[in-house]
């Protein structure tokens, strides 16, 4: 931890020790920490977890070596389930309805870049409440983010339709996997005072957190798709080629540590019962593979947590 995240680390609980009470202004009562609030909580997170692109590229047809190094054009994973051999000729031709010599597929057909689309994220929080407005958390969720390209393989034979005797089809390439997101960190509730100032509630209050995060990512699936008339092709099965098991191409894994920071609102539900929903950014270094990138992941959380004790 360098010296200026440990600063705000401080300056953080610093703030949360000093201010984190419950005043009741309109009663002219001091400052009280109420034992209703403070203690253990537990939770449940639901939410959606978008994830950096830089990392997406790793499912876009080249595939890796044993050392997760990307692939040549002539060695890729994709190349040689379109036109590798005999089997994958004949399967290209029953997918283009074509026969050798009537389509082309070449390094410019390869798919472009690869975008994660948001996921769905499910995960378990545990949190100690100081006092009212202060605590410390953990919490450790799940995601399974989805990656989807296109690629084209080029049509030779003459065409009926003039001016396009060369033409694209469009096929779909698709990559999946798992990431393991853990949060450590610290809450902090804002407004309580200013809101018993005037006489409300603060049963619904901002709040903000920060802190430090690891995930853990790990290779599931790269397949395409041909249409209709063949089935999917997982492209994994290309790495026994090099000599090794077919499931060791889905155990590339790469983890990733970071900074987090994050704000929301929080509603105060009984005395036990707190629902909170925020946002949630984190600054990590991912490594998978060959892809070494700080980046940044988003998170959109619900959190329903109970005061156990």
């Amino acid at each position: 931890m360098n010296k200026l995240t440990l600063f705000f680390l401080v300056a953080f609980m610093g703030t949360g020790a000093v201010h984190g009470q419950v005043y009741n202004w309109a009663d002219g009562e001091e400052p009280f920490s109420p034992d209703s609030i403070g203690g253990l909580y537990f939770g449940l997170n639901l939410g959606f977890y978008k994830a950096n692109n830089s990392s997406a590229a790793i499912y876009g047809g080249y595939g890796f070596d044993r050392a997760g190094a990307k692939l040549d054009f002539a060695n890729s994973w994709l190349n040689q389930a379109i036109q590798g051999n005999v089997i994958a000729r004949n399967r290209t031709n029953e997918a283009m309805q074509a026969t050798d010599g009537e389509w082309i597929f070449a390094e410019s057909d390869m798919p472009g870049t690869m975008r994660y689309s948001p996921s769905f994220m499910v995960g378990f929080h545990l949190r100690y409440m100081f006092n009212a407005d202060f605590g410390m958390f953990a919490e450790i969720n799940g995601t399974q983010p989805v990656t989807v390209g296109e690629f084209t393989i080029q049509r030779t034979a003459p065409s009926p339709i003039p001016n396009q005797s060369e033409r694209l089809e469009r096929f779909q390439i698709r990559g999946e996997e798992q990431r393991l997101v853990t949060n450590l960190g610290l809450h902090r509730v804002l407004g309580r005072k200013a809101k018993a100032r005037s006489g409300g509630s603060g049963t619904l209050l901002p709040y903000v957190e920060m802190g430090l995060n690891m995930t853990f990512v790990k290779f599931e699936e790269n397949f395409i798709n041909l249409g209709d008339r063949v089935p999917n092709v997982d492209l994994t099965i290309f790495y026994t080629q090099q000599g090794f098991q077919i499931d060791q191409a889905r155990i590339l894994t790469g983890v990733g540590f970071g900074g987090f920071a994050g704000a929301g609102g929080q509603l105060q539900l009984g005395s036990k019962f707190t629902l909170n929903l925020g946002y949630i950014a984190s600054l990590e270094h991912i490594k998978l593979g060959d892809i070494n990138e700080r980046n940044f992941q988003h998170i959109f959380v619900l959190r329903a947590i109970y005061l156990t004790f």
